[in-house]
Parts: C-alpha cells; sequence; structure tokens
C-alpha cells in the first residue's frame, strides 16, 4: 500500500505529455489560435475524428479566480463553430498527450455515471455525455466544496458507515505529505480522495451497506475511477448538467 500511494501523488497534475516536442514544432511561427489548432487537428495530435475533435475541447470564458458559472465561450456569431482554447500554449497543451487526454476525458465521464447517487439534491439529472477542458496554472487551481460535491458526499458517507476519520489511513497521510511538501493548494483534496478509495474498499471487503441498502461490493467504485482519473495527471473541476470539466495543467 506504501508503494502504491506514494507512486500514485506523484503523478498528480502531472501528465506524461509525450508529443509535446511534435506539438510544439507543428505550431512554430504561428500566431493565431484557430490556425494553430487547425494544425494539430490535422496532425492528429487531437483525440478523436476531427469532427469530434472540434467540439470536445472548449475552455471556460472564466480565468480560475472568477466565477465559475460563466458560460463556454463562444468564438463564432453563428454558434456553429466551437470555441477555440484560449491560445496557442492551452492548444499545445490539449494535443501534446492525445491518448491521457482520451483517457481522462472517459474516466469523468465513468465517474459521472457512477456518482449519480451522490449528486447534489438541487442538480438536474442529467447523463454527462460530454467533455470540455480548461487549461489552468496547477499551482493555481483549487476545487471548492459545491464543485466536489459527489465526492465530498461519498467520503462523509463512507466515514458514518465506518466509523473512521480520513486521516486513520497512512496511506492518506503519505499522499498528503508528498503533496504539501511542495505545497500544493490541491493536496487535501487528493487525500480525501485516497482515503475515499480506502474506505470503499474497506467497506466491501466487510460486505457494508449503504443507507439504503446496497452493498457496496455490488456497486460500480466511482473512487477507484477518480484515483484513475488522478493518476492520468489530469483532474475533473465539476460536473454540470450534461458536461464534465476537466483541467489539463498548464505548461
Amino acid at each position: 500500500m506504501t508503494h502504491e500511494w506514494t507512486d500514485f501523488a506523484r503523478r498528480v497534475l502531472l501528465p506524461g505529455r509525450p508529443r509535446l516536442p511534435e506539438a510544439r514544432t507543428v505550431v512554430i511561427g504561428m500566431t493565431d489560435v484557430g490556425e494553430a489548432w487547425e494544425a494539430l487537428i490535422a496532425r492528429g495530435l487531437v483525440p478523436g475524428p476531427e469532427r469530434e475533435a472540434r467540439g470536445a475541447f472548449r475552455e471556460l470564458a472564466a480565468p480560475v479566480d472568477e466565477p465559475r458559472w460563466q458560460p463556454f465561450r463562444e468564438e463564432s456569431t453563428g454558434g456553429h463553430e466551437p470555441a477555440l482554447p484560449e491560445s496557442i500554449d492551452a492548444a499545445v497543451v490539449l494535443a501534446c498527450d492525445p491518448r491521457g487526454i482520451a483517457q481522462a476525458g472517459s474516466l469523468a465521464l465513468t465517474f459521472a455515471a457512477q456518482s449519480a447517487a451522490w449528486e447534489a439534491p438541487s442538480e438536474t439529472r442529467v447523463a454527462a455525455t460530454r467533455v470540455a477542458w480548461k487549461v489552468v496554472a496547477a499551482e493555481r487551481w483549487f476545487q471548492h466544496y459545491l464543485d466536489r460535491y459527489r465526492m465530498t458526499k461519498i467520503l462523509q458517507e463512507l466515514m458514518r458507515v465506518l466509523d473512521a476519520r480520513s486521516t486513520d489511513f497512512l496511506s492518506v497521510r503519505e499522499v498528503r505529505a508528498v503533496l504539501d511538501v511542495t505545497g500544493k493548494a490541491y493536496a487535501l483534496r487528493v487525500a480525501d480522495d485516497v482515503a475515499a478509495c480506502v474506505l470503499w474498499r474497506e467497506a466491501a471487503a466487510r460486505d457494508l451497506q449503504r443507507p439504503d441498502g446496497t452493498p457496496y461490493r455490488e456497486l460500480p467504485d466511482p473512487t477507484a475511477t477518480m484515483i484513475e482519473l488522478w493518476s492520468t495527471g489530469y483532474a475533473l473541476d465539476h460536473i454540470r448538467g450534461d458536461t464534465a470539466v476537466l483541467v489539463a495543467p498548464a505548461l
């Protein structure tokens, strides 16, 4: 367990980006974001068919320190063309790791489906089918409580079921130590997700049940999916309606 979580902590918000040199080469000399994005798509660096690629990688208009409920940016007057990345650097970030970006998006939608039972009562129950991205400097990114409602509720429920605290587990302390040493603002969030994952495993192993009587071992595990998502080097910012919004660390 020690080795597993220490290695995991060192991958958080540190994607591999195996095709970064290639992506940078593609956009050399370009000053127009649209031209750069089209060139990256044409090179095959953006996951999925071109039609999907042009629609999936929309960014929030608001910087990270502005209200989260601002709408997605729309560049065209007709509304038929999707928003572009906000800069050429952001386009490169979203194009330098096709496999990782695709995997993170798939995991985000899987988590959304698995965790639907824990969504806020005020949220309309709409299946998340779209992925949107924003590029944020990792050291500036922090999730507010409401953006993490589902994972917070899962952790709280598991702590009640097991009569445990999130800090009771060595693995959680290890993850927090690795991340806190470098002053990462998101360290507590990651450690809480590790705690939820460890507690879910324990609840399933003991054949414990949710408050509604459903055994944990019979449910798909959203906490394991969240840990797998963190392991890609990307992160889930929030889920709103049919869209899961992910974070890619800026270069």
